[in-house]
């Protein structure tokens, strides 16, 4: 029993046997995933989760234990078992079929107020209408549109979450390496997928050996407190057990030996460091008061003790405005809960899914006038220019010069083509961080956002709908 495909909202199924009494099932809809806004203090996200996407797609399918469970459920069940075409159709599900258009894995998106393109604001009605980058779009069997919308959102929220934090993390950092040491503080799954998308977005490495298991990322680590108290003795001095801890760790990792010193005294360990190793040292992590003054002490105390070699390795609960001060004076930062979690961001990146063609052939938009959740209607292209995006409609003619961004990667029941390697969607990232305007690549929000303008044929179509909705 996988439960991937079983972990959906329930309203997904209570809706699915509504529309089989309209006689819907059969339908094919068109659906876009997408956020209106950027989260807080955000200019860009770094889209992830495709290729998590992708597995689930492949793996579609309801066992019998799981079946039986929805066919006896205090609501469901009565209403599935008066409905035997409903549960025939779960019962043969086989993995996902249709077609699925995405961003690359990796690539920056963009939300807010959009312009038309003359220029002016874009309002209908009198109201704003936001413009956003569509990460995904899909084409499927109304069956299936309702099984994926809530376990696809999961996925794009958690790994752009954490890639879009890691990005601001490493950018930071600059040409100092990150590692991800974040899998404490999320669900085991979850950490592997952080590890992901914190590499994805320019993190060195991790501590989470199941990521390079699965996604080959290098994993590493130095050594924690309960290393160095565990060789506590009683009745023989603290120092004498932390030196000795150091000597055995370095023996057991020559040229390798990256000693935690602020178990009992940063400087006390620092000298006791230096001493167990003869000066050999690899380097130290600092995770206890760490600021500027501190590590600078560190590395003063290393020159003087003899070992200017020594490498200074940054933890202490850092996130990318600690980083950035600490930049010039560490060697490395290891980041946890502040990129796997992001806690100015932990709902994820407000990636919802959207209708926009329905079943019945009619292009649709939510409207909410007023509420600012307003979507943009029908199948999108974005192309992307050096200094702005324009959203169209897929129907209309490509503009000269713009980069199409959205790219078939499922076609039928397969996908059109293995995605690029890790490493090449790391490059990918890294390239279009270099190309962004300094304000929009910077950690502090942009006073000029990055430009979003609606196709003249996008703009037509939603005072269209607009219109026939509200008058």
């Amino acid at each position: 029993m996988s439960l991937e495909t079983l972990a959906t909202d329930a309203y997904q199924l209570t809706t699915l046997v509504a529309h089989a009494d309209a006689g819907r099932l059969a339908h094919r809809v068109a659906m876009a995933f997408f956020f209106r806004r950027l989260p807080k203090a955000r200019n860009y996200v770094v889209f992830c989760g495709l290729r998590s996407l992708l597995e689930h797609a492949r793996s579609m399918s309801f066992d019998r234990a799981e079946l039986e469970m929805l066919r006896t459920h205090p609501i469901l069940g009565p209403a599935l078992q008066a409905r035997p075409a409903v549960l025939e159709a779960l019962r043969t599900l086989d993995g996902f079929e249709g077609e699925i258009d995405a961003l690359p894995e990796g690539t920056l998106s963009f939300a807010g107020p959009g312009t038309r393109t003359d220029g002016s604001p874009l309002q209908v009605g009198g109201l704003p209408v936001a413009i956003y980058t569509p990460l995904l779009q899909v084409r499927t069997d109304l069956v299936r549109a309702k099984l994926i919308e809530t376990p696809w959102l999961a996925r794009i929220n958690h790994l752009s979450m954490v890639a879009s934090k890691a990005a601001r993390v490493a950018d930071a950092a600059g040409d100092k390496p990150v590692l991800e040491f974040g899998q404490r503080r999320t669900h085991p799954a979850a950490a592997v997928d952080a590890a992901y998308a914190a590499y994805l977005a320019g993190c060195a490495g991790t501590s989470n050996l199941a990521a390079q298991f699965r996604h080959g990322i290098p994993a590493s680590g130095t050594m924690d407190h309960f290393y160095v108290q565990a060789a506590e003795q009683a009745g023989r001095p603290i120092a004498e057990s932390e030196t000795e801890a150091f000597a055995a760790f370095a023996r057991a990792f020559p040229g390798a030996s990256t000693l935690l010193v602020d178990t009992y005294d940063t400087e006390r360990g620092i000298r006791n460091g230096v001493r167990a190793t003869a000066g050999k040292l690899s380097g130290v992590r600092l995770d206890s008061n760490v600021n500027p003054q501190s590590v600078a002490r560190a590395r003063a105390l290393l020159d003087e003790l003899g070992a200017p070699h020594a490498k200074i390795f940054c933890s202490d609960g850092l996130d990318e405005y600690r980083v950035r001060e600490l930049r010039e004076l560490g060697d490395g930062f290891g980041v946890g809960e502040n990129i796997t979690c992001s806690p100015d961001s932990a709902v994820g990146v407000g990636a919802v899914a959207k209708v926009v063609v329905n079943g019945y052939g009619k292009v649709t938009m939510k409207i909410c006038r007023g509420s600012g959740k307003a979507t943009l209607p029908g199948q999108l292209q974005v192309y992307r220019f050096g200094d702005h995006d324009l959203v169209a409609l897929d129907s209309e003619a490509p503009p000269s010069g713009g980069k199409p961004l959205l790219q078939p990667v499922w076609r039928g029941r397969a996908a059109v083509a293995e995605l690029p390697a890790l490493e090449q969607s790391r490059a990918y990232v890294k390239a279009q961080l270099a190309a962004l305007p300094t304000e929009v690549r910077a950690l502090e929000p942009a006073k000029t956002p990055w430009p979003l303008v609606a196709s003249d044929g996008l703009v037509a179509k939603i005072e269209a709908l607009v219109k026939e909705a509200v008058g």
